[in-house]
């Protein structure tokens, strides 16, 4: 009888977790598109907000001419496979702060959800590193030279499956969007990423760039459970226009 009474907790969480795994995914499908305001450290706001994060809405929103130069530029390794992601702020003395997030495997993995840490799910590996002047004057010059103070191409569609770099920028009091897909002659170009890698503290190596065709990389599935498994992007009127998962 104790025996029988001791398995029933384990019996009852095995019995939840899919109960646990479809609220999760009911939840995230209902509110991906919502506007990010902080925190995407945490894997519900990770899941919760990611397109508006990749837009920059939050920077966006907090652009003003005499206000703080805010930069945010994301490395798409192919979505399932790795995300990097790179913001600097200015530290108001001509240097700055940059913060580089790493996740290899991306989406909450639903085996490890513990009621007691709900951390326990999130997959970023970070790094902090302090940017000098000069090293705020190269980066920004990289960016520009790069067309990160510019407007991407309208129109322009990739996949997450496939490789690319977007950016959302306040600079001067102004914002930008781009993006850059590989394989292009636009991507060749960039000079911001090399930057970037050397200030990347994480010890993650780089998912290398790979000619991805949509259509058929689609046809291998992601694990179970996986709430966001494929999207499409698309660059709008100097922002983002987010595509639905399919």
């Amino acid at each position: 009888m104790s025996g029988n009474h001791g398995n029933r907790p384990s019996a009852t969480l095995g019995r939840l977790r899919p109960v646990l795994a479809g609220l999760l995914v009911g939840a995230v499908a209902l509110l991906a598109g919502c506007a990010y305001r902080g925190q995407i450290d945490q894997p519900i706001t990770l899941k919760f907000t990611w397109f508006s994060y990749v837009a920059g809405d939050d920077i966006r929103a907090a652009c003003t001419p005499g206000g703080q130069d805010a930069y945010r530029l994301i490395y798409n390794g192919s979505y399932l496979e790795q995300v990097r992601s790179y913001e600097i702020v200015g530290d108001g003395a001509g240097g700055g702060y940059l913060t580089a997030r790493v996740m290899r495997g991306s989406g909450l993995d639903l085996n490890r959800f513990s009621v007691n840490d709900p951390q326990s799910m999130s997959n970023w590996t970070v790094s902090r590193a302090r940017l000098t002047a000069d090293a705020m004057t190269s980066l920004r010059a990289a960016l520009a030279d790069s067309g990160a103070f510019s407007s991407g191409p309208a129109g322009l569609r990739m996949a997450s499956e496939q490789f690319y770099w977007t950016s959302a920028a306040c600079n001067n009091g102004q914002f930008h969007f781009n993006a850059w897909l590989y394989p292009s002659d636009r991507y060749t170009r960039l000079r911001f990423p090399a930057i970037l890698l050397g200030h990347d503290q994480t010890g993650v190596a780089v998912n290398p760039e790979r000619k991805v065709v949509p259509l058929e990389a689609g046809r291998v599935r992601t694990r179970e459970g996986d709430p966001i498994t494929r999207f499409i992007l698309q660059i709008g009127d100097n922002g983002l226009v987010m595509g639905p998962a399919f």
